[in-house]
């Protein structure tokens, strides 16, 4: 699995030094304390972990959410500490985690704030009222600060990490004595991490601090198979810039690169502001340029960054992106790491991905299975659901705001796939299961596409099966139609731009044999074996427009491209990935097809 991004990560960077702080080397403190003040049996309290990646294979760790990377906090390594409200589950009543600290000197102080990296995620209780940092100077009579301002269920994550500067010189400022409290009342939420405390005698907000926020992700879907991706222009680029710091800046640009997953950049453009003023929030920034990812198998990366004249003194929120797949045969909206979602008003319910197919091929290809992953409201093994590969019908705009129908079975679309699915005794929670796709009309396995249109393929819950909740990853928001529900009705925003169903389908070559073959003489396979490099030497006697495939035997596609004009041309491919065996070579133009084999010899 690709990581997001590696992005730089601070600690204390600020203009000032802390005359008090906490990174949880080694543990929570002696003398700290640290309770559950509910009622409940069972207690939800901080805990400490040293190994951000471990999720809950280890002891005190905290999960790690699907889309969601790691704690980011600059000292994560050597210790954090995390209340896992996800890992208690539902309880009869909310949780009320506590972690006080012993008390602090801050006699002398006119001025005291407090800055920390935290990261939270919550799905019953807001974050802006349910996790609060409290202030005592007598660990007895509290007043409550915000820390996550705009968090709410909707929202349901924080920024990895959020950096907090809160104002505590009204309670704390010249006292002897000071205790902090950080307090989460929450019931089946997901992680609160808090890392690198620090007190500070003058406001410690950044001189120069850029931040980059939510991104614009061009790409139709995370994973398209490379038969397919190259149709698909990234064409939109842009970001939300803001300037929390205490300066302008000067010259401040903003870059989008696409990039291969070494940090070769094989795109890029940007865009220049002679000054962003402090205090701009959320600045919406459109790059102009577009991109055609004609790309072969791989993985890459959509990448925005920000700079200006100034060094940024926080530079971990200056990059932000997402990976992208070109594959061999494969259609995916997320890459993994999941958690289960379903609709609250119970009752039969269908969940989907939107899946496009590209206009230029000259090639046919078919659906051949669906993949999709769920969490069980009971036993894994005693999950049913059918699935279902729809065509949008041609008339329907491409915004599909004359998108009609309330139930599962539009009348925008035409079923022309289906697919039958019984748990197997194998079946797990999260674990990706395979479903053969049919024809919806013969029932024969493989379900033909045509060029240029536009799918969804659903799994839907009924019956005993409706309590299911299918898997989700929030590895990217998707500003346009993706993932659907429905429920009640459609809705084509799902559960939200970040919503990423694990509904994935695989296609191949239609056939691998030549139903209207091009003459012998089209296309020559040298050498042949094949050891890395494969030659392919094309005749035609007028300009012609072709689709050249290297697949497997199965028709799974390795490598495509489409080709403009050839006549008498010699096409050269790299191929040092392939294994020992039979492959196939296939040309495709419209008068026809001409497919070779060629054996590759390690």
């Amino acid at each position: 699995m690709l990581p997001v991004l590696a992005l730089l990560t601070s600690g204390f960077l600020t203009a000032q030094t802390p005359f008090w702080s906490q990174d949880f080397a080694g543990g929570i403190p002696a003398g700290w304390t640290n309770a559950d003040g509910s009622t409940n049996t069972k207690k939800v309290v901080w805990t400490w972990c040293n190994d951000p990646e471990a999720g809950n294979t280890v002891a005190g760790c905290p999960g790690v959410f699907g889309g969601q990377d790691p704690f980011q906090s600059f000292t994560a390594t050597n210790g954090f500490v995390s209340v896992d409200s996800d890992e208690a589950q539902q309880l009869p009543t909310n949780h009320v985690s506590r972690l006080t600290t012993t008390a602090i000197d801050c006699s002398g102080k006119n001025n005291v704030f407090v800055s920390f990296a935290t990261q939270i995620g919550v799905y019953a209780v807001s974050a802006e009222t349910g996790a609060i940092l409290r202030v005592s100077t007598d660990n007895a009579t509290w007043t409550n600060y915000t820390v996550f301002p705009g968090v709410s269920t909707t929202v349901g994550w924080s920024k990895n990490p959020e950096t907090p500067i809160i104002n505590i010189s009204a309670t704390a400022a010249n006292k002897a004595t000071v205790y902090l409290q950080w307090e989460w009342t929450g019931n089946y939420e997901y992680i609160w991490n808090l890392d690198d405390v620090g007190l500070y005698d003058e406001d410690p907000t950044p001189v120069h601090n850029l931040v980059l926020g939510d991104f614009f992700f061009p790409a139709s879907s995370l994973a398209q198979p490379a038969s397919q991706i190259a149709t698909d222009t990234f064409g939109s680029f842009f970001t939300y810039v803001s300037n929390p710091g205490l300066m302008d800046e000067n010259n401040v640009v903003v870059k989008v690169a696409v990039n291969t997953d070494t940090g070769e950049e094989i795109y890029t453009s940007s865009v220049t502001l002679p000054s962003l003023a402090v205090g701009v929030v959320d600045s919406l920034i459109e790059i102009p340029g577009s991109f055609a990812p004609e790309l072969p198998v791989g993985a890459y990366e959509i990448v925005y960054s920000v700079s200006s004249d100034s060094t940024d003194d926080r530079p971990f929120d200056n990059v932000v992106g997402n990976p992208f797949f070109s594959t061999s045969s494969l259609y995916s909206k997320e890459n993994g790491g999941y958690a289960g979602y379903r609709p609250s008003g119970g009752g039969d319910w269908a969940v989907g991905n939107l899946y496009r197919t590209t206009a230029g091929s000259l090639d046919n290809y078919v659906a051949t299975s669906a993949q999709f992953a769920y969490a069980a409201d009971g036993e894994p093994t005693d999950v049913e659901a059918t699935i279902y590969l729809m065509r949008v019908k041609d008339d329907i705009d491409a915004g599909f705001s004359n998108f009609e129908g309330a139930e599962l079975l539009s009348p925008s679309l035409d079923i022309i796939g289906f697919g039958a699915y019984q748990a197997p005794d194998t079946a797990d929670n999260y674990l990706l299961q395979s479903v053969e796709l049919l024809d919806f009309l013969t029932q024969t396995s493989g379900v033909a596409l045509d060029p240029g249109a536009r799918y969804f393929l659903m799994v839907s819950y009924t019956g005993a099966s409706a309590t299911t909740y299918h898997a989700f990853a929030l590895d990217v928001k998707m500003f346009f139609v993706s993932t659907v529900t429905v429920s009640d009705q459609w809705y084509l925003g799902g559960f939200g731009e970040e919503f990423n169903a694990a509904v994935r389908m695989d296609i191949s070559l239609m056939v691998t044999t030549d139903n209207k073959p091009l003459p012998e003489t089209s296309m020559m396979v040298f050498p042949n074996p094949v050891r890395n490099t494969l030659n392919l030497g094309v005749n035609f006697d007028q300009p012609t427009d072709a689709t050249i495939t290297i697949a497997d035997v199965t028709g799974r596609v390795i490598q495509v491209e489409d080709r403009q004009a050839l006549t008498k041309d010699v096409l050269t491919y790299q191929l040092p990935q392939l294994a020992s065996g039979t492959y196939l070579a296939r040309i495709a133009t419209a008068e026809g097809t001409l497919t070779r084999k060629f054996v590759v010899q390690k």
